[in-house]
């Protein structure tokens, strides 16, 4: 409750104690005659000032705590909202600085497998480019000893400034060749290069007998003339006998060996069947050539001397003089009568013996040999192989080698588990 609302113990004024009220007779006005004031009190209260004063006191004391108390809770409440945010700005910057460090951290993190990555990259390059990276510092060299001799010598041969070109003939030309070469051989394996190879070695020619003469007719000296002729020509001789011209393995020259016979032998049968294929027309009078499919085998005609197809059974159901088939028995019944095995004239033919001399078979001759020969759950060892084939004792290893790969690639659960460990053993 506020203090106007609070019971006033003073003496009630009422209009008959105001001399000034309205209505006071004019005579005690302004007569300075001390008007009668009459008081009234309230029923129960003592007029006495001085507690009415102490009273007073206590309630402006009571109201004074109370605005002490109301400014100290919103004083606290100020430092509580400050220190709260103090707090959150503390935090705030806290976590934005582990953010920060976290990003910074990531970065690093990043960059450093970047830079592995990057040195990794470059460190398998230099391991499989190792020949390249000792090749190309001699070409380089041979070319800054020779470019600049042969501008000066084509200067001083020409007497105007296109002489300076003409190491363009002699360096660059050679040079030109043999990237072609080997961009060629890695691109395109199976196409040949005979030609390229050609204009490396005929511009080589040409460069190391300009830069022969240009030696020996500055100085007269042949040595001199050599000199300056192979510094021309070494680097593109060691770049076609390196890094152009890989060497390859044996199995790798027998494959490539073999590829080509095989690839020789069905362009000669295809060109055989196009000659006896027939031709059928249509009633628009287009034509097309009608195939007979089979197995055939060709020989040269004695007359034109062309290949010339002959049917023929594969190797594995051929039937020859004194063989039987093994799905067919002698002594079966057909009508009552027995069923003989006749040779024809063909199988009579081979059974003869030729006069030629045969030719020498190679590694891939004796491992189709033993393949032919091979069906699953038969063990393949070098002493197999010696009597599936006929070859010789050191050539079993090797042909049986050969056809376990083979077959391990096309037909890898064919192989027995004695022969995995064999091939394990002899691998080791």
């Amino acid at each position: 409750m506020s203090n106007q609302h609070m019971f006033n113990p003073d003496p009630v004024a009422t209009p008959a104690s105001n001399p000034h009220r309205v209505g006071t007779p004019n005579h005690l006005q302004g007569s300075g005659e001390t008007p009668m004031v009459g008081t009234s009190y309230a029923p129960g209260h003592v007029p006495d000032r001085r507690a009415q004063r102490r009273l007073d006191e206590a309630a402006r004391a009571e109201e004074a705590r109370k605005n002490a108390v109301v400014l100290a809770e919103i004083e606290t409440a100020k430092d509580a909202a400050r220190a709260e945010r103090e707090r959150a700005d503390t935090e705030y910057h806290a976590r934005l600085h582990r953010q920060l460090r976290a990003e910074k951290n990531a970065d690093r993190d990043k960059s450093r497998a970047r830079r592995a990555a990057q040195i990794a990259a470059v460190r398998g390059w230099v391991g499989l480019h190792v020949v390249d990276l000792l090749i190309y510092p001699l070409a380089l060299v041979s070319a800054l000893m020779a470019v600049p001799a042969m501008a000066a010598y084509g200067y001083d041969l020409y007497h105007s400034g296109t002489g300076f070109a003409l190491f363009f003939i002699t360096e660059l030309g050679m040079w030109a060749f043999s990237i072609a070469v080997h961009v060629a051989r890695h691109r395109y394996p199976e196409r040949p290069v005979w030609a390229l190879q050609v204009g490396v070695w005929a511009f080589t020619a040409a460069g190391f007998g300009v830069n022969f003469g240009h030696g020996w007719q500055g100085t007269g000296s042949v040595f001199d003339g050599a000199v300056m002729g192979l510094a021309s020509v070494a680097g593109v001789v060691a770049h076609q006998l390196v890094t152009a011209s890989p060497r390859r393995s044996r199995v790798e020259r027998n494959a490539v060996r073999m590829a080509a016979r095989v690839a020789r032998k069905v362009a000669r049968v295809q060109r055989a069947a196009v000659r006896a294929a027939i031709a059928e027309l249509d009633v628009d009078g287009s034509a097309r050539l009608v195939f007979a499919p089979g197995t055939y085998t060709f020989a040269r005609t004695s007359l034109t001397g062309r290949c010339r197809l002959t049917p023929a059974a594969p190797p594995a159901l051929s039937v020859s003089a004194g063989f039987t088939l093994p799905d067919t028995e002698p002594d079966s019944a057909i009508g009552g009568g027995t069923v003989e095995q006749v040779p024809t004239r063909q199988a009579r033919k081979r059974a003869k013996p030729s006069k030629r001399k045969p030719a020498r078979k190679m590694l891939a001759d004796y491992v189709n040999d033993a393949r032919a020969s091979w069906s699953p759950g038969v063990e393949i060892t070098p002493a197999w192989a010696r009597r599936a084939t006929g070859c010789s004792a050191g050539l079993s290893s090797k042909v049986a080698a050969a056809l376990r790969d083979d077959v391990a690639e096309a037909h890898p659960a064919a192989l027995t588990p004695h022969t995995e460990v064999n091939t394990g053993r002899e691998a080791a």
